[in-house]
């Protein structure tokens, strides 16, 4: 584990992979905060050891233990969903689409769309038979409808990008590897949206960072290769 106790800056706590952090990275570094992280890894087969997280898990301070975890001052929260609002409130408050109740609506319900197939997905990669190709097969049409919306809009909630499309993105990412491309080829709107994505500043230098780690941890079924 790297451990970053003594940063002024935020802190960022979570395995070495992409996992749910990633979309956190990508909103910060596009927000322009600068952060630490607290980094633990899972341990190899056959054992693959959670210890690195569970030795610390109660120790660190935390309400609700958990990972993701973010550490701001003397302040910590943990829950993806509240650490991409709490970055946005403080660091980037146009992400939360708060000051229009028609994109703010949209943008809340744009995490739940994106809640329901990051649940597929997790499921069928690390509780499936580890087939890969079958579960980009099955996940390619639940995007339709998100497809069909941003065939219309540039983001999720419409013109404005919010917290959600730094989640949603990743996610095309990870659908990207595991359906070979097809996604792509049957929904081109999410080539054009996750195009639009990383010509956003600092997204691209954040993807090149990203790909240094694999989407999932090493216990999960269906991954990437180890980096």
């Amino acid at each position: 584990m790297t451990d970053s106790s003594t940063s002024s800056k935020p802190i960022l706590g979570y395995w070495k992979i992409r996992g749910l952090a990633s979309a956190i990275r990508f909103q910060l570094k596009y927000s322009n905060v600068s952060f630490d992280e607290e980094v633990y890894e899972q341990g190899d087969a056959p054992g693959l050891s959670n210890a690195e997280w569970l030795d610390v898990k109660f120790k660190k301070g935390l309400a609700y233990p958990n990972l993701p975890y973010l550490k701001d001052g003397a302040y910590s929260l943990t829950e993806s969903g509240a650490i991409h609002r709490y970055c946005a409130k403080k660091w980037c408050p146009e992400l939360l689409c708060d000051d229009d109740a028609e994109l703010y609506g949209k943008a809340e319900m744009a995490w739940g769309v994106y809640s329901d197939l990051k649940s597929f997905f997790t499921t069928g990669c690390y509780m499936g038979d580890g087939n890969k190709k079958a579960l980009g097969e099955a996940a390619i049409p639940r995007f339709a409808l998100v497809a069909k919306e941003l065939s219309n809009n540039k983001f999720l909630a419409g013109d404005r990008l919010c917290c959600a499309d730094f989640a949603f993105v990743e996610l095309i990412e990870m659908m990207d590897f595991i359906s070979d491309g097809e996604i792509f080829k049957v929904h081109q709107s999410l080539k054009d949206y996750r195009d639009r994505m990383f010509a956003l500043p600092k997204m691209k230098e954040g993807l090149v960072e990203e790909k240094k780690h694999t989407f999932n941890n090493k216990c999960a079924l269906i991954n990437d290769a180890q980096k």
